[in-house]
């Protein structure tokens, strides 16, 4: 009986892929959003460049993990109010540019009335990668959820997708879980 519970056992271990990450809900309340990530992401800094929006210092926070890099980028466009949909679209044409697009869409985070809607793109990038890209517009602050298959990655992985897509702005759990709960926050007008 040992034996045939210890085969279960090492069957079951290698059922599970050795990869398998622990998803975490990373919240970062002094840029006002969370993500979904396998991997601590490390705050740095960096600069974002356009023809219209110039040179903008942003905020990022990046990992990696079996060959996916993992990275939100957040530009505080709030002192240009009159110019934030332009600086938005702006930053979807360039990454355009970045490589073939195979998929350009809208995304949509939080259910009911607080709904937020951006693009996600799916670029083929130049240097054989795969991005997925979630763009969000939220308080005067441009969000770039990106998750980045390297060349030699496993390009059927669907973490990126879950990534770009898990971005959040109601750091409130309990206030995020009654919304999900309530049913008339998935109706249509909602």
């Amino acid at each position: 009986m040992r034996l045939s519970l210890l085969v279960v056992a090492g069957a079951m271990l290698i059922a599970v892929p050795a990869n398998a990450a622990d998803w975490k809900l990373m919240p970062f309340p002094d840029q006002g959003f969370g993500i979904e990530s396998p991997v601590p992401l490390v705050k740095g800094t960096g600069m974002y460049q356009g023809a219209v929006a110039g040179r903008v210092p942003t905020v990022t926070y990046s990992g990696e993990l079996n060959k996916i890099t993992y990275k939100v980028t957040v530009i505080d466009v709030s002192k240009r109010p009159a110019e934030a949909v332009n600086l938005y679209e702006e930053m979807e044409a360039l990454l355009e540019l970045q490589g073939k697009v195979i998929g350009n869409d809208s995304m949509g985070i939080e259910p009911g009335k607080e709904r937020q809607y951006g693009r996600e793109l799916v670029i083929q990038a130049k240097d054989g990668s795969l991005r997925r890209i979630g763009l969000m517009y939220q308080k005067g602050k441009i969000y770039q959820a990106e998750a980045t298959i390297m060349p030699g990655g496993d390009k059927e992985s669907f973490d990126p997708e879950r990534f770009a897509d898990s971005i959040i702005f109601d750091l409130d759990p309990k206030r995020r879980e009654d919304r999900c709960a309530d049913p008339n926050n998935f109706k249509a007008g909602n």
